[in-house]
């Protein structure tokens, strides 16, 4: 069970990076709108090496959530990867400038809650 946790940890800290890369890129693009130059954005984008490479974090974790659904079960292991939500809320005001209110964190308080009590049902 142990080794598991500790991939699904990996796999949250890499598709979190992956999340902060690729919003990196985003902000370096600037603004996609749907009504001005859509197709002309969207393909800047998907031309960015640092979107790119977002991407590549994600297929990264993507191959060690494979092993991890072929050694644990799906209903254990999945709510497990909302971590990525904590970490996102705490790390975002400081990489990014975000704001954290009071909501947020009662939120990333429950998160917290159910992923302990989803752990220990292992």
């Amino acid at each position: 069970m142990l080794k598991n946790l500790l991939l699904i940890i990996l796999t949250v800290m890499i598709n979190t990076t992956g999340q902060f890369v690729i919003k990196t890129g985003v902000n370096r693009i600037g603004k996609i709108s749907i009504t001005e130059d859509f197709f002309g954005t969207i393909l800047k984008a998907f031309t960015s090496w640092i979107i790119i490479g977002g991407f590549g974090l994600y297929f990264l974790s993507a191959i060690i959530w494979i092993v991890i659904l072929s050694r644990a079960e799906l209903s254990w292991a999945f709510p497990i990867l909302s971590l990525s939500y904590v970490i996102t809320v705490l790390i975002s005001p400081l990489l990014l400038n975000e704001t954290f209110s009071p909501q947020r964190l009662l939120g990333t308080l429950v998160i917290c809650l159910g992923v302990f009590l989803v752990s220990r049902t292992y």
